[in-house]
């Protein structure tokens, strides 16, 4: 039996948060946030949104349970470590396309691929076998997800123009090179999601965060068709408006911050400006010098 995943790829700072928190508004789908932190969100005791610590959670303390069951007392931190193993190696392989270089990091990697296989399992039971949202966004889970034969995967990959995603990164973080880094690990993501695009019989979409904050309604019914979910936006109060339930959501850090803060049941989702504003002139130039010509061709144009 296979585990149905849809996987939201992409950088920081693109959206990934809201879209999958409309994803999950019907029945069959259950949204996990950034699921590849669970075992170090666990470790440090954070909070659910659900308003428990992870380690309490009525949803994810079963799920760290049912991994302990099954493959021993330390399986969450095997999955921890394994995970950063898988990611070191994964970003040696030169093309993630190369059939011959998948099939020797599957080989090197069994134990965390099976630890991985089992974590969604026990997830997607835990939801009565809802269809999950997973917005964990790194590249490299989604090949990990990939190589296994028991995910049904669906990589939904979410790109924004990456001067908005420098920009809101710089409300955060405020050094030059920080930001510079921000930049080129979107270049890098970018390069990996067009790799695992080329691979066959994949069930790969690739969304601007344009064109979903511009028409929200009518890319998610296009998303809901891809993937094979149930078809219905009811919960949408107009066009670009939506009053969304927390029922089948149980996010935690380092998801957004200000959604788990604010937990607000009524959304809107327009297109961003304010990043274009004279005041962040010189950290969209961070971005222009970093991430173009990549971002001209998806389509980005330079000259503001």
């Amino acid at each position: 039996m296979t585990t149905k995943v849809v996987f939201i790829a992409g950088a920081g700072r693109s959206g990934s948060t809201f879209l999958s928190q409309l994803l999950s508004q019907n029945e069959d789908c259950q949204n996990v946030g950034q699921i590849r932190h669970l075992a170090a969100s666990m470790n440090k005791n954070w909070q659910c949104s659900c308003g428990q610590t992870l380690p309490l959670c009525g949803y994810w303390g079963k799920v760290a349970d049912c991994m302990v069951q099954h493959h021993g007392t330390s399986a969450m931190e095997e999955l921890r470590d394994g995970f950063a193993a898988f990611q070191k190696a994964s970003n040696e392989v030169k093309d993630w396309s190369d059939a011959a270089a998948r099939s020797d990091i599957r080989a090197a990697h069994t134990r965390f691929l099976e630890l991985l296989v089992s974590l969604y399992r026990f997830a997607s039971a835990e939801a009565q076998n809802r269809v999950l949202i997973d917005s964990s966004k790194i590249p490299n889970l989604a090949l990990a997800l990939q190589l296994t034969e028991e995910i049904d995967l669906y990589i939904l990959n979410l790109v924004r123009d990456p001067r908005a995603v420098v920009v809101s990164w710089s409300k955060l973080v405020k050094k030059p090179e920080i930001l510079r880094q921000r930049a080129r690990n979107w270049n890098k993501r970018v390069k990996r999601m067009q790799e695992l695009e080329q691979l066959p019989d994949n069930a790969f979409l690739q969304l601007k965060y344009e064109d979903f904050a511009g028409s929200p309604k009518s890319v998610l019914e296009q998303i809901q068709d891809w993937a094979g979910l149930t078809q219905g936006t009811s919960f949408f109060t107009g066009l670009q408006s939506a009053e969304i339930s927390w029922d089948r959501t149980h996010l935690f850090p380092p998801a957004n911050e200000e959604v788990l803060q604010k937990q607000a049941t009524k959304i809107e989702i327009r297109p961003a400006s304010s990043w274009m504003s004279d005041a962040h002139a010189e950290v969209r130039q961070i971005a222009e010098k970093v991430n173009f010509p990549k971002a001209a061709q998806l389509g980005y144009r330079k000259a503001l």
